[in-house]
């Protein structure tokens, strides 16, 4: 066949013994088949009844059958009804969508409060940690002061006793400024 055709031998003959009994290539041979015989046209006789039909009737019956393509009378829906449909399908996926980001929205921003809260706390403890340090550290501070004035200078030298003195003052004067 092919050599009448082409008028040259088949070259790809090893490749045709290899993939002939394949269950693709059978498939599409016998559907070929199907449709060289489905398109032989068939003699009218003045016997056919309209209940024996062509496969379209059946194909019509399937749309029938199928409740998304049919509008009112088994008419095929149209492109407006069709786009419609598909617009609302697409705003209703969007609305999901846009309520799914709303709650993990709402989420995350729960978690920030709560976030915010723990530093808060956080924050006012370490203020609260701070205050206690420096209220240590001043009343060390009186302590030592103290300790300064109640130095008994009486058997030091003039030297040391001038070095009291002063630091006496300052410590007095350091006093008055915060009182």
């Amino acid at each position: 066949m092919y050599k009448k055709k082409e008028e040259k031998k088949f070259q790809f003959m090893h490749c045709y013994n290899v993939l002939k009994n394949l269950p693709k290539w059978n498939d599409k041979r016998n559907q070929l088949a199907a449709s060289k015989t489905s398109s032989k046209k068939q003699k009218k006789t003045a016997n056919d009844s309209p209940a024996i039909s062509t496969p379209a009737c059946n194909v019509d019956e399937n749309r029938a059958a199928d409740p998304e393509n049919t509008v009112g009378e088994g008419k095929p829906m149209g492109r407006k009804k069709a786009k419609q449909q598909m617009c609302e399908r697409s705003d209703l996926s969007r609305k999901e969508s846009l309520d799914y980001l709303w709650d993990k929205k709402k989420e995350a921003d729960a978690e920030e409060r709560k976030f915010e809260e723990r530093y808060q706390i956080a924050f006012a403890l370490e203020q609260k940690r701070i205050d206690l340090e420096r209220d240590k550290f001043e009343f060390k501070r009186m302590i030592k002061e103290d300790k300064l004035l109640r130095t008994d200078t009486s058997a030091m030298s003039i030297e040391e006793q001038e070095y009291y003195k002063n630091v006496k003052n300052q410590s007095l004067s350091h006093r008055s400024a915060q009182a």
